[in-house]
Protein backbone atom coordinates (compact mmCIF):
# COMPACT_ATOMS: atom_id res chain seq x y z
CA UNK A 1 0.00 0.00 0.00
CA UNK A 2 1.67 3.46 -0.88
CA UNK A 3 2.14 6.43 1.19
CA UNK A 4 -1.16 8.06 -0.21
CA UNK A 5 -3.38 5.05 -0.34
CA UNK A 6 -2.52 4.94 3.58
CA UNK A 7 -3.57 8.18 4.16
CA UNK A 8 -6.51 8.04 2.49
CA UNK A 9 -7.40 4.92 4.87
CA UNK A 10 -6.42 7.40 7.83
CA UNK A 11 -8.67 10.12 6.59
CA UNK A 12 -11.23 7.76 6.23
CA UNK A 13 -11.29 6.77 9.92
CA UNK A 14 -10.92 10.37 11.20
CA UNK A 15 -13.60 11.71 8.95
CA UNK A 16 -15.70 8.07 9.21
CA UNK A 17 -15.99 7.92 5.72
CA UNK A 18 -16.77 3.94 3.90
CA UNK A 19 -13.81 2.68 2.51
CA UNK A 20 -14.01 2.99 -1.24
CA UNK A 21 -15.01 -0.09 -3.29
CA UNK A 22 -12.84 -1.23 -6.16
CA UNK A 23 -15.96 -1.46 -9.08
CA UNK A 24 -15.51 -4.34 -11.79
CA UNK A 25 -13.93 -3.10 -15.27
CA UNK A 26 -17.26 -2.87 -17.10
CA UNK A 27 -18.60 -0.33 -14.44
CA UNK A 28 -16.38 2.26 -15.90
CA UNK A 29 -17.10 1.89 -19.34
CA UNK A 30 -20.52 3.06 -18.27
CA UNK A 31 -21.26 6.90 -18.72
CA UNK A 32 -21.98 8.99 -15.55
CA UNK A 33 -25.06 10.70 -14.77
CA UNK A 34 -25.00 14.57 -15.89
CA UNK A 35 -24.61 16.32 -13.18
CA UNK A 36 -26.89 19.69 -11.77
CA UNK A 37 -25.97 23.22 -10.74
CA UNK A 38 -27.31 22.23 -7.27
CA UNK A 39 -25.15 18.98 -7.39
CA UNK A 40 -22.12 20.87 -8.45
CA UNK A 41 -22.58 23.17 -5.17
CA UNK A 42 -23.26 20.45 -2.83
CA UNK A 43 -19.81 18.63 -3.71
CA UNK A 44 -17.95 21.76 -3.57
CA UNK A 45 -19.65 22.50 -0.05
CA UNK A 46 -18.43 19.24 0.43
CA UNK A 47 -14.97 19.30 -0.41
CA UNK A 48 -14.85 23.00 1.18
CA UNK A 49 -15.75 20.60 4.63
CA UNK A 50 -13.63 17.61 4.02
CA UNK A 51 -10.64 20.24 3.76
CA UNK A 52 -11.26 21.98 7.19
CA UNK A 53 -11.48 18.52 8.49
CA UNK A 54 -8.01 17.97 7.20
CA UNK A 55 -6.60 20.86 8.88
CA UNK A 56 -7.79 19.39 12.31
CA UNK A 57 -6.73 15.77 11.27
CA UNK A 58 -3.14 17.09 10.17
CA UNK A 59 -1.37 16.70 13.27
CA UNK A 60 -2.52 12.88 13.44
CA UNK A 61 -1.62 12.69 9.76
CA UNK A 62 2.07 13.83 10.82
CA UNK A 63 2.09 11.37 13.30
CA UNK A 64 0.45 8.58 10.99
CA UNK A 65 3.59 9.69 8.30
CA UNK A 66 5.61 9.14 11.53
CA UNK A 67 4.49 5.49 12.19
CA UNK A 68 4.39 4.79 8.42
CA UNK A 69 8.11 6.25 8.26
CA UNK A 70 9.68 3.96 10.89
CA UNK A 71 9.33 0.10 9.64
CA UNK A 72 11.30 -0.83 6.65
CA UNK A 73 9.74 -1.69 3.74
CA UNK A 74 6.88 -4.89 3.97
CA UNK A 75 6.50 -4.19 7.77
CA UNK A 76 2.73 -3.48 8.92
CA UNK A 77 2.91 -0.71 11.04
CA UNK A 78 1.82 -1.15 15.23
CA UNK A 79 -1.34 -0.33 15.80
CA UNK A 80 -2.58 2.79 18.09
CA UNK A 81 -2.71 0.50 21.10
CA UNK A 82 0.14 -1.11 20.24
CA UNK A 83 -1.64 -4.23 22.56
CA UNK A 84 -2.06 -6.39 19.29
CA UNK A 85 0.42 -9.32 19.98
CA UNK A 86 0.42 -12.75 17.92
CA UNK A 87 1.21 -16.07 19.85
CA UNK A 88 4.86 -17.66 19.29
CA UNK A 89 4.19 -21.08 17.63
CA UNK A 90 4.35 -24.15 19.47
CA UNK A 91 6.84 -26.87 17.96
CA UNK A 92 4.81 -29.50 16.63
CA UNK A 93 6.13 -33.32 16.85
CA UNK A 94 7.11 -34.56 13.81
CA UNK A 95 5.01 -38.08 13.52
CA UNK A 96 4.79 -38.77 9.86
CA UNK A 97 7.97 -40.54 9.07
CA UNK A 98 7.02 -43.59 7.08
CA UNK A 99 8.35 -43.86 4.01
CA UNK A 100 5.01 -43.29 2.89
CA UNK A 101 4.64 -40.30 4.13
CA UNK A 102 7.27 -38.90 1.89
CA UNK A 103 5.66 -39.41 -1.62
CA UNK A 104 4.33 -36.64 -2.98
CA UNK A 105 0.90 -37.73 -5.06
CA UNK A 106 -0.49 -35.27 -8.00
CA UNK A 107 -3.90 -35.94 -9.79
CA UNK A 108 -3.48 -35.24 -13.19
CA UNK A 109 -5.72 -35.15 -16.39
CA UNK A 110 -6.51 -33.97 -19.63
CA UNK A 111 -9.52 -34.19 -22.08
CA UNK A 112 -10.42 -37.21 -24.38
CA UNK A 113 -10.26 -36.05 -28.28
CA UNK A 114 -14.13 -35.06 -27.72
CA UNK A 115 -13.89 -32.79 -25.18
CA UNK A 116 -16.25 -35.07 -23.51
CA UNK A 117 -14.36 -36.24 -20.48
CA UNK A 118 -11.44 -35.81 -18.56
CA UNK A 119 -8.95 -38.73 -18.33
CA UNK A 120 -7.43 -38.61 -14.82
CA UNK A 121 -4.14 -40.70 -13.63
CA UNK A 122 -2.78 -40.20 -10.40
CA UNK A 123 0.94 -40.06 -10.17
CA UNK A 124 3.53 -40.69 -7.22
CA UNK A 125 6.88 -38.92 -7.23
CA UNK A 126 9.89 -39.88 -4.12
CA UNK A 127 12.34 -37.29 -2.64
CA UNK A 128 14.32 -38.66 -5.00
CA UNK A 129 12.16 -37.44 -7.92
CA UNK A 130 11.79 -41.13 -8.88
CA UNK A 131 8.15 -41.92 -10.21
CA UNK A 132 7.36 -44.53 -8.07
CA UNK A 133 3.24 -45.21 -8.56
CA UNK A 134 0.36 -44.72 -10.66
CA UNK A 135 -3.29 -45.05 -10.03
CA UNK A 136 -5.61 -44.74 -13.24
CA UNK A 137 -8.87 -44.35 -13.84
CA UNK A 138 -9.60 -46.60 -16.56
CA UNK A 139 -8.88 -49.04 -14.06
CA UNK A 140 -10.58 -46.87 -11.10
CA UNK A 141 -13.22 -45.03 -12.65
CA UNK A 142 -13.55 -42.93 -9.49
CA UNK A 143 -10.25 -41.68 -8.79
CA UNK A 144 -10.97 -38.28 -9.42
CA UNK A 145 -12.44 -38.40 -5.68
CA UNK A 146 -9.35 -39.19 -3.63
CA UNK A 147 -8.73 -38.57 0.01
CA UNK A 148 -5.04 -39.07 1.83
CA UNK A 149 -5.07 -40.18 5.43
CA UNK A 150 -3.97 -37.82 8.18
CA UNK A 151 -0.40 -39.55 8.46
CA UNK A 152 -0.13 -39.47 4.75
CA UNK A 153 0.63 -43.47 4.38
CA UNK A 154 -2.52 -43.93 2.30
CA UNK A 155 -4.99 -43.15 -0.27
CA UNK A 156 -8.42 -43.63 -0.75
CA UNK A 157 -10.92 -43.40 -3.69
CA UNK A 158 -14.66 -43.65 -3.52
CA UNK A 159 -16.55 -45.45 -5.70
CA UNK A 160 -20.23 -45.95 -6.46
CA UNK A 161 -19.79 -49.65 -5.16
CA UNK A 162 -16.58 -49.90 -4.08
CA UNK A 163 -13.58 -48.13 -1.66
CA UNK A 164 -10.19 -48.44 -2.25
CA UNK A 165 -7.45 -48.14 -0.38
CA UNK A 166 -4.25 -47.37 -1.75
CA UNK A 167 -0.98 -47.60 -0.42
CA UNK A 168 0.84 -44.16 -1.06
CA UNK A 169 4.30 -45.56 -1.22
CA UNK A 170 3.92 -47.01 -4.18
CA UNK A 171 0.18 -47.07 -5.17
CA UNK A 172 -0.46 -50.55 -4.53
CA UNK A 173 -4.17 -51.80 -3.63
CA UNK A 174 -4.28 -52.70 0.14
CA UNK A 175 -7.84 -52.76 0.53
CA UNK A 176 -11.04 -52.95 -0.85
CA UNK A 177 -14.64 -52.40 1.02
CA UNK A 178 -17.82 -52.41 -0.83
CA UNK A 179 -20.32 -49.57 -0.82
CA UNK A 180 -24.15 -49.41 -0.15
CA UNK A 181 -25.75 -47.45 -0.55
CA UNK A 182 -24.08 -46.73 -4.07
CA UNK A 183 -24.40 -42.90 -5.06
CA UNK A 184 -22.15 -39.78 -5.36
CA UNK A 185 -20.04 -38.67 -2.49
CA UNK A 186 -20.11 -34.74 -1.44
CA UNK A 187 -17.05 -34.68 0.89
CA UNK A 188 -15.14 -37.06 3.66
CA UNK A 189 -12.65 -37.11 5.68
CA UNK A 190 -10.05 -38.99 8.17
CA UNK A 191 -9.98 -39.04 11.83
CA UNK A 192 -6.71 -38.30 13.19
CA UNK A 193 -5.86 -41.96 14.93
CA UNK A 194 -6.61 -43.09 11.32
CA UNK A 195 -9.02 -45.66 12.46
CA UNK A 196 -12.19 -44.11 10.75
CA UNK A 197 -13.71 -42.43 7.16
CA UNK A 198 -16.14 -40.87 7.40
CA UNK A 199 -18.44 -39.22 4.12
CA UNK A 200 -21.42 -37.39 3.32
CA UNK A 201 -23.60 -39.31 0.68
CA UNK A 202 -25.78 -37.66 -1.96
CA UNK A 203 -29.31 -39.44 -0.26
CA UNK A 204 -28.79 -37.33 2.66
CA UNK A 205 -26.95 -39.40 4.85
CA UNK A 206 -23.44 -39.70 6.90
CA UNK A 207 -21.65 -42.68 6.99
CA UNK A 208 -18.80 -43.74 9.46
CA UNK A 209 -16.04 -47.01 7.72
CA UNK A 210 -14.07 -48.39 10.44
CA UNK A 211 -11.25 -48.92 8.41
CA UNK A 212 -9.54 -51.83 10.82
CA UNK A 213 -13.25 -54.43 10.84
CA UNK A 214 -14.27 -52.49 7.29
CA UNK A 215 -17.87 -52.22 9.26
CA UNK A 216 -19.94 -49.23 8.31
CA UNK A 217 -22.31 -47.18 10.10
CA UNK A 218 -25.14 -45.19 7.98
CA UNK A 219 -26.78 -42.18 10.15
CA UNK A 220 -29.56 -40.77 7.94
CA UNK A 221 -29.80 -36.16 8.14
CA UNK A 222 -32.94 -35.82 9.15
CA UNK A 223 -33.30 -32.54 8.73
CA UNK A 224 -36.43 -31.44 6.15
CA UNK A 225 -33.76 -29.76 3.70
CA UNK A 226 -31.05 -32.06 4.24
CA UNK A 227 -31.60 -33.92 0.66
CA UNK A 228 -31.88 -30.60 -1.26
CA UNK A 229 -28.81 -28.77 0.31
CA UNK A 230 -26.90 -31.93 0.80
CA UNK A 231 -24.20 -30.86 -2.03
CA UNK A 232 -23.19 -27.73 -0.03
CA UNK A 233 -21.92 -29.61 2.94
CA UNK A 234 -18.54 -30.38 4.87
CA UNK A 235 -17.77 -32.93 7.81
CA UNK A 236 -14.57 -32.77 10.23
CA UNK A 237 -12.95 -35.14 12.65
CA UNK A 238 -12.03 -33.70 16.74
CA UNK A 239 -8.53 -33.51 16.92
CA UNK A 240 -8.90 -36.65 19.09
CA UNK A 241 -10.94 -38.61 17.28
CA UNK A 242 -13.95 -38.70 19.71
CA UNK A 243 -16.17 -36.69 17.96
CA UNK A 244 -17.38 -35.94 14.92
CA UNK A 245 -19.06 -32.63 13.15
CA UNK A 246 -21.13 -32.52 10.03
CA UNK A 247 -21.66 -28.92 8.29
CA UNK A 248 -24.67 -28.83 6.22
CA UNK A 249 -25.98 -26.33 3.84
CA UNK A 250 -22.86 -23.98 3.39
CA UNK A 251 -25.25 -20.91 3.24
CA UNK A 252 -27.87 -21.06 5.69
CA UNK A 253 -25.63 -24.12 8.06
CA UNK A 254 -27.12 -26.77 10.07
CA UNK A 255 -24.24 -27.78 12.34
CA UNK A 256 -24.45 -31.83 14.14
CA UNK A 257 -21.88 -32.85 16.72
CA UNK A 258 -21.42 -36.70 16.93
CA UNK A 259 -19.93 -39.59 19.54
CA UNK A 260 -17.54 -41.74 17.43
CA UNK A 261 -18.09 -45.07 19.10
CA UNK A 262 -16.97 -48.43 18.34
CA UNK A 263 -20.35 -49.41 17.34
CA UNK A 264 -20.74 -46.38 15.43
CA UNK A 265 -21.75 -42.68 15.59
CA UNK A 266 -24.01 -41.02 18.60
CA UNK A 267 -26.14 -38.01 17.82
CA UNK A 268 -24.96 -35.52 21.04
CA UNK A 269 -26.43 -32.27 19.36
CA UNK A 270 -27.60 -30.53 16.37
CA UNK A 271 -28.41 -26.54 15.74
CA UNK A 272 -29.63 -24.59 12.63
CA UNK A 273 -29.05 -21.33 11.42
CA UNK A 274 -31.77 -19.25 12.62
CA UNK A 275 -33.79 -21.63 14.23
CA UNK A 276 -33.64 -21.63 18.71
CA UNK A 277 -31.85 -18.22 18.21
CA UNK A 278 -28.77 -19.51 16.84
CA UNK A 279 -27.28 -17.93 14.36
CA UNK A 280 -24.30 -19.32 11.92
CA UNK A 281 -22.17 -17.65 9.64
CA UNK A 282 -23.40 -18.83 5.82
CA UNK A 283 -21.06 -18.90 2.96
CA UNK A 284 -22.84 -17.95 -0.27
CA UNK A 285 -20.88 -20.69 -2.34
CA UNK A 286 -19.26 -23.75 -2.72
CA UNK A 287 -15.78 -23.15 -0.69
CA UNK A 288 -15.88 -23.56 3.02
CA UNK A 289 -12.71 -24.48 5.34
CA UNK A 290 -13.68 -25.99 8.53
CA UNK A 291 -10.91 -26.02 11.34
CA UNK A 292 -11.20 -27.59 14.94
CA UNK A 293 -8.78 -25.33 17.25
CA UNK A 294 -8.57 -24.78 20.91
CA UNK A 295 -8.53 -27.81 22.04
CA UNK A 296 -11.32 -29.08 20.88
CA UNK A 297 -13.85 -26.13 21.98
CA UNK A 298 -13.61 -24.24 18.76
CA UNK A 299 -15.01 -24.29 15.25
CA UNK A 300 -13.59 -21.69 12.92
CA UNK A 301 -15.34 -21.34 9.41
CA UNK A 302 -13.32 -19.83 6.87
CA UNK A 303 -15.75 -19.05 3.72
CA UNK A 304 -13.51 -18.88 -0.11
CA UNK A 305 -16.73 -16.44 -1.20
CA UNK A 306 -16.22 -13.45 0.83
CA UNK A 307 -13.57 -14.39 3.14
CA UNK A 308 -15.84 -14.35 6.81
CA UNK A 309 -13.71 -16.29 9.14
CA UNK A 310 -16.59 -17.57 11.54
CA UNK A 311 -15.85 -18.91 15.47
CA UNK A 312 -18.30 -21.35 16.50
CA UNK A 313 -18.08 -22.42 20.13
CA UNK A 314 -18.42 -26.53 20.23
CA UNK A 315 -19.91 -27.23 23.44
CA UNK A 316 -22.97 -24.78 22.62
CA UNK A 317 -23.06 -24.61 19.41
CA UNK A 318 -23.35 -20.83 18.96
CA UNK A 319 -21.44 -18.15 17.01
CA UNK A 320 -19.46 -16.31 19.43
CA UNK A 321 -17.73 -14.05 16.83
CA UNK A 322 -17.50 -13.55 12.67
CA UNK A 323 -14.38 -11.96 11.56
CA UNK A 324 -14.04 -10.22 7.51
CA UNK A 325 -11.09 -10.34 5.89
CA UNK A 326 -10.09 -7.99 3.29
CA UNK A 327 -10.81 -9.96 0.14
CA UNK A 328 -11.84 -8.02 -3.28
CA UNK A 329 -13.00 -11.16 -5.40
CA UNK A 330 -14.27 -14.65 -4.08
CA UNK A 331 -11.49 -17.14 -3.97
CA UNK A 332 -8.53 -14.37 -4.08
CA UNK A 333 -7.54 -15.93 -0.50
CA UNK A 334 -5.90 -19.19 0.03
CA UNK A 335 -6.24 -19.88 3.93
CA UNK A 336 -3.26 -21.81 5.68
CA UNK A 337 -4.32 -22.75 9.39
CA UNK A 338 -0.77 -23.46 11.51
CA UNK A 339 -0.47 -26.91 13.02
CA UNK A 340 -0.57 -25.62 16.69
CA UNK A 341 -4.18 -24.40 15.90
CA UNK A 342 -3.50 -20.61 16.68
CA UNK A 343 -2.93 -18.55 13.53
CA UNK A 344 -4.55 -18.37 10.50
CA UNK A 345 -2.67 -16.73 7.16
CA UNK A 346 -4.48 -16.05 4.58
CA UNK A 347 -2.30 -15.66 1.51
CA UNK A 348 -3.75 -13.52 -1.46
CA UNK A 349 -2.76 -15.28 -4.81
CA UNK A 350 0.49 -14.20 -6.51
CA UNK A 351 -1.62 -13.23 -9.38
CA UNK A 352 -3.76 -11.13 -7.85
CA UNK A 353 -1.39 -9.22 -5.91
CA UNK A 354 1.20 -11.09 -3.32
CA UNK A 355 -0.42 -9.81 0.13
CA UNK A 356 -0.85 -11.90 3.38
CA UNK A 357 -3.80 -11.05 6.39
CA UNK A 358 -3.47 -13.33 9.55
CA UNK A 359 -6.24 -13.84 12.32
CA UNK A 360 -5.34 -14.67 15.66
CA UNK A 361 -7.80 -17.40 16.38
CA UNK A 362 -7.23 -17.15 20.44
CA UNK A 363 -8.19 -13.05 20.63
CA UNK A 364 -10.38 -12.88 16.94
CA UNK A 365 -7.82 -10.07 15.80
CA UNK A 366 -7.60 -9.53 12.18
CA UNK A 367 -3.99 -7.76 10.85
CA UNK A 368 -2.81 -7.25 7.63
CA UNK A 369 -3.05 -7.24 4.55
CA UNK A 370 0.50 -6.49 4.34
CA UNK A 371 3.10 -7.74 1.30
CA UNK A 372 4.39 -10.99 1.48
CA UNK A 373 8.02 -11.24 1.60
CA UNK A 374 10.45 -12.05 -1.58
CA UNK A 375 13.74 -11.34 0.20
CA UNK A 376 15.50 -12.52 3.30
CA UNK A 377 17.00 -8.89 3.78
CA UNK A 378 13.80 -7.59 4.92
CA UNK A 379 11.91 -7.67 8.12
CA UNK A 380 8.86 -9.74 8.62
CA UNK A 381 5.93 -7.92 7.90
CA UNK A 382 4.42 -8.86 11.42
CA UNK A 383 8.27 -8.25 13.01
CA UNK A 384 6.65 -5.53 15.14
CA UNK A 385 4.25 -7.47 17.37
CA UNK A 386 7.21 -8.96 19.15
CA UNK A 387 9.81 -7.53 21.21
CA UNK A 388 12.19 -10.14 20.35
CA UNK A 389 11.82 -12.52 17.38
CA UNK A 390 13.17 -15.58 16.97
CA UNK A 391 13.48 -18.28 14.49
CA UNK A 392 11.75 -21.04 15.75
CA UNK A 393 -3.42 -19.48 -1.37
CA UNK A 394 -3.02 -22.82 -1.47
CA UNK A 395 -6.66 -24.64 -1.55
CA UNK A 396 -5.21 -28.11 -2.49
CA UNK A 397 -2.50 -28.09 0.22
CA UNK A 398 -1.57 -26.49 3.26
CA UNK A 399 1.99 -25.26 2.71
CA UNK A 400 3.25 -25.12 6.28
CA UNK A 401 6.18 -27.12 7.68
CA UNK A 402 5.59 -30.13 9.87
CA UNK A 403 6.83 -28.62 13.00
CA UNK A 404 4.86 -25.57 12.24
CA UNK A 405 7.64 -23.09 12.47
CA UNK A 406 7.83 -22.46 8.95
CA UNK A 407 5.56 -21.20 5.84
CA UNK A 408 6.20 -22.02 2.20
CA UNK A 409 5.10 -18.88 -0.39
CA UNK A 410 5.42 -19.65 -3.74
CA UNK A 411 5.16 -16.97 -6.82
CA UNK A 412 6.91 -15.71 -10.02
CA UNK A 413 10.34 -16.64 -8.99
CA UNK A 414 10.58 -20.05 -6.54
CA UNK A 415 9.86 -19.98 -3.30
CA UNK A 416 9.90 -18.16 -0.05
CA UNK A 417 10.19 -19.78 3.06
CA UNK A 418 8.11 -17.46 5.96
CA UNK A 419 9.24 -17.31 9.65
CA UNK A 420 6.02 -18.33 11.51
CA UNK A 421 4.38 -16.03 13.17
CA UNK A 422 5.75 -13.02 11.93
CA UNK A 423 6.47 -14.03 8.29
CA UNK A 424 10.34 -13.05 8.50
CA UNK A 425 11.89 -14.33 4.65
CA UNK A 426 14.52 -16.46 6.23
CA UNK A 427 15.34 -18.76 2.74
CA UNK A 428 14.29 -18.90 -1.14
CA UNK A 429 14.49 -21.80 -2.85
CA UNK A 430 13.99 -23.38 -6.67
CA UNK A 431 14.91 -19.08 -7.43
CA UNK A 432 13.95 -18.38 -11.33
CA UNK A 433 10.97 -20.86 -11.18
CA UNK A 434 7.74 -19.76 -11.88
CA UNK A 435 5.50 -22.19 -9.19
CA UNK A 436 1.71 -22.83 -8.50
CA UNK A 437 1.66 -24.91 -5.35
CA UNK A 438 3.75 -26.73 -2.76
CA UNK A 439 3.39 -29.95 -1.02
CA UNK A 440 5.79 -30.42 2.03
CA UNK A 441 7.03 -33.95 2.98
CA UNK A 442 5.84 -35.78 6.31
CA UNK A 443 9.01 -35.24 7.76
CA UNK A 444 9.32 -31.20 6.72
CA UNK A 445 12.76 -32.16 4.53
CA UNK A 446 11.33 -32.57 0.92
CA UNK A 447 9.29 -29.44 -0.88
CA UNK A 448 7.65 -30.73 -3.87
CA UNK A 449 6.30 -27.82 -6.27
CA UNK A 450 4.53 -28.16 -9.80
CA UNK A 451 4.81 -25.65 -12.16
CA UNK A 452 2.45 -22.86 -12.95
CA UNK A 453 0.73 -23.29 -16.32
CA UNK A 454 1.78 -20.99 -19.09
CA UNK A 455 -0.80 -21.30 -21.48
CA UNK A 456 0.67 -21.33 -25.33
CA UNK A 457 4.20 -21.74 -23.78
CA UNK A 458 6.75 -24.17 -23.47
CA UNK A 459 5.50 -25.19 -20.10
CA UNK A 460 2.39 -27.11 -20.25
CA UNK A 461 1.75 -27.07 -16.23
CA UNK A 462 3.41 -30.77 -16.40
CA UNK A 463 6.66 -29.94 -14.58
CA UNK A 464 7.24 -31.25 -10.82
CA UNK A 465 10.14 -29.56 -8.82
CA UNK A 466 11.46 -32.04 -6.15
CA UNK A 467 13.60 -29.37 -4.03
CA UNK A 468 15.52 -30.24 -0.34
CA UNK A 469 14.29 -28.42 2.19
CA UNK A 470 18.26 -27.39 3.24
CA UNK A 471 18.83 -26.02 -0.19
CA UNK A 472 20.52 -27.60 -3.36
CA UNK A 473 19.36 -27.65 -6.92
CA UNK A 474 15.53 -28.62 -7.88
CA UNK A 475 15.25 -32.32 -9.11
CA UNK A 476 12.63 -31.76 -12.47
CA UNK A 477 10.00 -34.81 -13.04
CA UNK A 478 7.93 -34.37 -16.41
CA UNK A 479 4.53 -35.71 -16.51
CA UNK A 480 2.82 -36.49 -19.47
CA UNK A 481 -0.50 -35.26 -18.12
CA UNK A 482 -0.91 -31.36 -17.00
CA UNK A 483 -0.78 -31.36 -13.02
CA UNK A 484 -4.15 -29.94 -11.72
CA UNK A 485 -3.02 -30.56 -7.49
CA UNK A 486 -1.71 -32.04 -5.19
CA UNK A 487 -3.33 -35.34 -3.32
CA UNK A 488 -2.80 -34.12 0.37
CA UNK A 489 -3.97 -35.30 4.11
CA UNK A 490 -5.32 -31.45 4.91
CA UNK A 491 -6.55 -28.68 1.96
CA UNK A 492 -8.00 -25.53 2.11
Amino acid sequence: MSDEERDDERMRQLLGRARSVAVPPFDALRRGPTRSPRRSIAVTLATVIVAVAALYAGREISTFRQQQASPTTGVAAPSASGKVTLPQPVPQPITRISAAAQVAWVSTSELNPAGTARHTVLVGVDPAGKVVGRIDDAVDTFVSRVFRSADGATLVTLGDAVITAYSALDGTVQRSYAREPRDPVFDAAFSLDGRWLAFIGAGAYVQILDLRTGLTQTTPLAHPAAKTSVGGSTLLFSPDSKRLYTIIDWTGPWLTAFDVTSTGLVQLASAVDGQGGRSFPGCGGPGLAPKIVGGGQTLVLYCHVDGSVGFVDLPTLTTTTIVHAEMRNPFWLAPIFTPDGRLLYLHQYPAFGDFMQVVDLRSHALLGPVPTPTKTDQPGPFSWLFPIAYAGGTPSTVPVSPDGLKLYATAGNGITVLRVPDLKAIAKLGEGLSLNEVWISGDGKTVFADSEYAPGGVDAGTHLYVIPESGGPPITVTLPLQIDRFVASEHG
